[in-house]
């Protein structure tokens, strides 16, 4: 069912349209005007049927504000007047589609039918993106720390920085930063260091006047000031060349920038944030960062634990993967059998987060089952869990180890769960615990 609004100055395909709607079960309210019609318009309606011509003006016009205030929201041009020109410039400025009069019942019904799907698309997308944004997957201790130390220092400083082995998800932290932070309704502005070209920094970071340079036909606003009242992300900063970190400095000190070319001060305020997979200690140790920077810089500092360090968090990811890829690739979500979560758990995955992802996508593509086994798992990934030990005693023994720790972590503590999952009475399990060391 849809909520429907419509604005047609026309009696009789108010009338018609709404009789039809209400039939088929959709919610439908009616207005004349555009002054009616804004006084609706923000009532969370699924779908806005609105006429070109209107008494009081143009629906153009009216399309065009009410997009800005929501541009999601789903706006149909209808008009028994109009060109291809006012068809095409509608849906350039972002309506959903534009209907000649006469109406056609169908074509209607399937319009509302398709809009509806797209809103459903939106509203997935955006829920997905709240769950890897709006709180970082993990529910493991130090994941859970980690939460709880953003939470409490985001919104009382602007300065961060955040280390983690490739492939932790720094730039996820980044946003969560963000969206606890004072500036969290302004822009974020993600900048790999790594990719900028050293002749090009300044003018990437700062922006440019006309003529600064050969080829600057054009002035640019630089990423800084894009990021002004929200967030800038320098991510992989060790990176960066000693003269451009000195421009950083000035900027955290000034809270100013200069565009190249330019003599101009212009002011700014945003979280700063910077990310580094090095010990930046250790490269200002070898005179490759600048030291006064890091101390700048690291007024708050997330250490973000690598994936073989927050096992009890793998399975929750896998299956967070296997929701994202069904929905990108339209099919059904598959599920992971207890064999496969064990074997999922016993990898250290060097490439942390990315890895896995990459993984699970893997699985997505080539696993036809619904149900993944081990086997599934095994065809792709066909490489057993390293064991630091040429003894096969020893082997089992680590290999026993990892098991029962990933069961009773997936448990939560819970022994009686466990020894079930493990095929194993109580006691046993127990006895097993106490022989591997494991409290």
């Amino acid at each position: 069912m849809a909520r429907v609004l419509i604005i047609d100055d026309e009696e009789q395909i108010r009338s018609s349209l709404k009789s039809a709607l209400e039939r088929r079960s959709h919610e439908c309210v009616t207005v004349e005007n555009i002054t009616q019609g804004k006084k609706f318009a923000n009532a969370g309606f699924d779908l806005i049927f609105l006429d070109v011509m209107l008494p009081d003006g143009n629906g153009i016009n009216l399309l065009t504000e009410l997009l800005q205030e929501n541009p999601n929201q789903m706006i149909v041009m209808i008009s028994g007047h109009a060109d291809i020109t006012t068809a095409i410039n509608s849906i350039k400025i972002g309506a959903y589609d534009f209907i000649e009069k006469p109406l056609s019942l169908d074509r209607v019904l399937i319009t509302i039918e398709n809009a509806l799907q797209k809103e459903n698309l939106i509203t997935e997308n955006k829920r997905l993106k709240t769950i890897v944004y709006g709180s970082f997957i993990g529910e493991s201790q130090n994941i859970q720390k980690l939460k709880q130390d953003i939470a409490k220092a985001a919104p009382r400083t602007t300065r961060f920085l955040i280390a983690g082995e490739n492939g932790t998800g720094k730039e996820l932290v980044a946003h969560m930063i963000h969206s606890h932070s004072q500036y969290a309704d302004g822009t974020f502005v993600a900048v790999n260091c790594a990719a900028l070209p050293s002749e090009l920094v300044e003018s990437e970071l700062f922006g440019h006047t006309v003529g600064a340079f050969t080829g600057a036909s054009k002035a640019r606003k630089g990423k800084f000031l894009e990021a002004d009242k929200g967030t800038i992300f320098l991510d992989e900063i060790s990176e960066m060349p000693l003269e451009a970190q000195a421009k950083i400095l000035r900027v955290i000190e000034t809270k100013t920038i200069i565009s190249v070319g330019s003599d101009k001060e212009q002011m700014i305020t945003c979280n700063i944030m910077a990310a580094s997979n090095k010990d930046l200690l250790k490269l200002v140790a070898e005179n490759k960062f600048r030291e006064d920077l890091l101390y700048r810089l690291n007024v708050v500092k997330f250490e973000i634990p690598p994936l073989r360090e927050r096992k009890s968090d793998i399975i929750l990811l896998a299956n967070y993967f296997l929701q994202y890829f069904a929905h990108e690739t339209k099919s059904a979500v598959k599920k992971l059998s207890a064999e496969a979560k064990l074997y999922l758990e016993a990898f250290d995955y060097p490439g942390n987060i990315r890895e896995l992802k990459n993984l699970i996508e893997r699985i997505n593509i080539y696993c036809d089952n619904e149900n993944i086994s081990r086997d599934d798992i095994a065809e792709i990934l066909p490489y057993v869990p390293k064991v630091q030990t040429t003894n096969l005693k020893d082997a089992v023994l680590t290999f026993e180890r990892q098991q029962i720790e990933a069961s009773i972590s997936r448990h939560d503590g819970n022994i009686s769960k466990a020894a079930k999952e493990l095929g194993l009475e109580r006691s046993h399990l127990y006895k097993k615990m106490k022989k591997l060391g494991i409290e």
